[in-house]
């Protein structure tokens, strides 16, 4: 049995509903990101940073997707940097 959150149990075709579906999300989420880019607090930080990283992993994943708050990336990768 594989672990949980492995993706060598997913199809192909799987792969491609959930990156389909992340774009969706990314997309959706995209204003309501930009919205809050100046807000200071610890909860939209905290969700900036995981919208950053979702767009990070789709762009691993060959998914393209604008980032509405221009070049910022992932705390993780800034700090990598």
């Amino acid at each position: 049995m594989l672990e949980p959150g492995s993706f060598d149990a997913l199809t192909s075709q799987e792969i491609d509903a959930l990156k389909s579906a992340a774009s969706w999300y990314a997309k959706y989420h995209a204003r309501i990101i930009a919205e809050s880019a100046d807000d200071p607090s610890a909860y939209a930080l905290a969700q900036r940073d995981r919208y950053l990283a979702l767009l990070s992993g789709l762009d691993k994943l060959g998914v393209q997707v604008r980032n509405p708050l221009g070049d910022a990336r992932p705390e993780v990768e800034r700090k990598a940097a």
